[in-house]
Order: C-alpha cells, then sequence, then structure tokens
C-alpha cells in the first residue's frame, strides 16, 4: 500500500519514506533565516500553515473515526511534522498545546484499530518511527510506547508471553539505551510496562533492566514494579539479582536524606501489594478492562521479608510490617 504526503503529493512505498521524506513545502515556512522583508507577515504565513495542517490532522482523524485506518498513517506522519516544527523554532508552548490537544485521541485510534488489525498494523508504526531512524526519539514515541504496552499487557495475559511480539520489546530496549540522563520524562515514564515483558524466551527484559540499574534506578525500580504485575517469580528474581549486585550499592536523594539502592528497590513489590492502581499506560485502566488483581504468593513474601532482614531495613519499619510497609 502506497502512501501520499498531503502536502506535497508525493507518493511513497512505506511509512518510513514518507515521514523521513524532505518535504519541500513542510520546510519552507521553517526557515531560520526568513527571505520576506517583513518578518512579521513571514510569521503569519507560517502560523497559517500551522493550522492548516492541524486543520488536515483533525480531517484525519474524523477519517479514522469514520472506519478508515489506513489515514492513520498520514494523521501520525502530520502529528510528528508538527511537533517537529515546534520543536526546532523553540515555540514550546505551541508543542505542548499539539501533544495535548491530540495525543490521548491518537493513542486511541491507534490502539483500536491494532486490536482490529492486529499486530502487523501497528508494526509498521513502530518502524517507521524506530529510535534508531534519527538522531533523536522520533515525537510519536509516547505514542506508540502506549500502545504497545497495551498490546503487551493484553498478550501476556491472554496468550502468555512466548506470544508477545519480540519487535515490541526491541522497540522499548532500543529507547531505553537512547536515553540519556535527564529528560525525556513522558518517555521515560512510558518504559514502565517494559517489565511486562520479564520472561520472554527470545528477548531477555530481566537482563536489559539489569544492565541499567547503576545509571537509572528509579526507571528500573518502575519497570521492576510491572514485572511483578506481569510474572512474580521471575521479579523476585531479579530483585534479588540485583540489591546483590555492586551497581545498586548507591545511595538516592529521598525526602529531606538519602536512600539506599535496596530499599529503593523494594518498593517495586510494596506498590504491586498496595491500593494504588497503575496510571500507566496513561488513559488506560487496564486492571479494570482486564479484570486484573495481584495477590502476591506467600513464599515470596518470604523471600522479600528475608532480603529486607539481610539488609537492615526492618529496623526502620513497623514491627507487624507487611510487605505494603515498603511503599516509598
Amino acid at each position: 500500500m502506497s502512501h501520499e504526503c498531503d502536502d506535497c503529493g508525493e507518493e511513497f512505498e512505506t511509512l518510513s519514506r514518507l515521514r523521513l521524506h524532505d518535504c519541500s513545502t513542510d520546510t519552507s515556512f521553517e526557515s531560520s533565516s526568513p527571505t520576506h522583508p517583513d518578518e512579521r507577515k513571514q510569521e503569519d504565513v507560517e502560523e497559517h500553515s500551522n493550522e492548516e495542517r492541524i486543520g488536515k490532522l483533525d480531517d484525519l482523524l474524523a477519517t479514522v473515526r469514520d472506519g478508515d485506518s489506513t489515514a492513520l498513517h498520514q494523521a501520525m506522519a502530520t502529528y510528528e511534522t508538527r511537533l517537529a516544527s515546534a520543536h526546532e523554532s523553540g515555540r514550546s508552548d505551541n508543542y505542548r498545546n499539539i501533544s495535548r490537544a491530540y495525543r490521548e485521541e491518537l493513542i486511541t485510534v491507534l490502539d483500536d484499530a491494532t486490536q482490529t488489525e492486529g499486530f502487523s498494523f501497528l508494526a509498521e508504526f513502530l518502524n517507521a518511527y524506530h529510535p534508531e531512524t534519527t538522531d533523536d526519539l522520533p515525537h510519536v514515541t509516547t505514542i506508540l510506547q502506549n500502545v504497545s504496552s497495551r498490546y503487551t499487557i493484553r498478550t501476556r495475559l491472554s496468550d502468555g508471553v512466548e506470544a508477545v511480539p519480540v519487535p515490541i520489546l526491541e522497540f522499548f530496549s532500543s529507547i531505553l539505551d537512547q536515553l540519556e540522563e535527564d529528560g525525556y520524562d513522558f518517555v521515560r515514564e512510558a518504559l514502565h510496562p517494559y517489565g511486562w515483558g520479564v520472561g520472554h524466551p527470545d528477548h531477555s527484559v530481566a537482563d536489559d533492566i539489569f544492565e541499567h540499574a547503576s545509571s537509572s534506578l528509579p526507571l528500573v525500580n518502575a519497570m521492576l514494579e510491572h514485572a511483578f504485575y506481569a510474572d512474580q517469580h521471575s521479579a523476585v528474581e531479579l530483585l534479588e539479582k540485583l540489591v546483590n549486585d555492586e551497581s545498586v550499592r548507591q545511595t538516592l536523594p529521598y525526602r529531606s536524606g538519602e536512600i539506599s539502592g535496596t530499599r529503593y528497590l523494594l518498593d517495586a513489590p510494596a506498590g504491586a501489594v498496595s491500593d494504588f492502581e497503575p496510571t500507566i499506560p496513561r488513559y488506560w485502566e487496564w486492571q479494570e478492562e482486564l479484570d486484573y488483581e495481584f495477590e502476591l504468593d506467600d513464599d515470596l513474601e518470604q523471600r522479600i521479608r528475608q532480603l529486607v532482614a539481610e539488609h537492615g531495613i526492618d529496623d526502620d519499619l513497623p514491627s507487624d510490617w507487611g510487605v505494603a510497609d515498603l511503599t516509598l
């Protein structure tokens, strides 16, 4: 199936080629050195162009809602282009406004289309906007993370971990490898469900999480909590491996003082057993939709208690403490 650019009319065989092509119509209003003598007029023209493109996005989404999922390819490309333009011009307010206006709906329609068409439909987008296609993460990354997370969770609970597509896990892994120490907050939080891939026979999520413990312990903690939802036995094994590794013997700022890496990671099983309902993936109450309820096995609770005792953490806990008391 070919994909046509709404701006220049050129057709491309793949979504990746559409996304990466150099569209003269797209760049003419984004030059840092306007050729028109009246700069204000140039800005007005640029704003008019932006409004036209947003109007196209509204039309495309309306087409998708009417049942034509193929329009979603161009809708996603238009959204990516508008965010890229806002980012390059330094218009952070415009970037946020576009993102807030369309992110949830794009997630919803892509999720619906994926459930209808199957993983192959989502795979087109993962390939087109893969982190390795550009120096910086594509602006649609969080949308693809969200829908991929939903697909992973549904698939794991219904068909087992072996049925989770490896390309999804590789997509998450590639993002994890490219994250810098700071920034990308929404991308970081959208990585939490990567833990649902723990135990996959063809992609070791546990090893991937372990390798990032020294540099991204807060993120590792969050992914570990999701690993508990997916497979608490594998998650406890990973927790034990982590707390006994040199890389975790670090301190992190916590409230007015510091906290050990081991104590920090024990928040993962605590989060799973607590009354707190996960908010990631965003815009989806997956526990309610999938009728999911977490209950920690007694033998695993004893292993967690042993870790607490071995590291002297029980000194700061009530005498009748439970795993939920480890919540930070």
